[in-house]
């Protein structure tokens, strides 16, 4: 009964490779070939058009909540340290840290 299975794996074998083969060239020629072009998409790639430049970001007017005041100029400052000195003028729209520690 071996002898009989034996006879048709023997028969089968040359095809069976033979589809191997075909499969094993066929998924390389897959995956080697280039995309193919479709439509003009390529010639996008290559030339692109022009980016227009981003507008810049308009800075936003600075609003004074209801009930509120703005900041009195500084008074009484003798000496600055790490800096010039400064208005409150001059700060507006930033954000500011006052550092009210005394050195001594």
């Amino acid at each position: 009964m071996g002898d009989g299975l034996l006879d048709k794996v023997k028969e089968w074998l040359p095809l069976a490779a033979v589809s191997v083969l075909v499969a094993a060239l066929v998924g390389i020629l897959w995956v080697v070939q280039p995309a193919a072009p479709s439509g003009g998409a390529v010639l996008a790639e290559a030339n692109p058009p022009p980016r227009a430049e981003p507008k810049p970001t308009p800075i936003p007017a600075i609003v004074t909540p209801p009930g509120t005041e703005t900041a009195p100029e500084f008074r009484g400052i003798t000496a600055w340290l790490n800096s010039e000195p400064l208005t409150m003028a001059e700060q507006r729209g930033k954000v500011v840290l006052v550092d009210i520690w005394t050195y001594s």
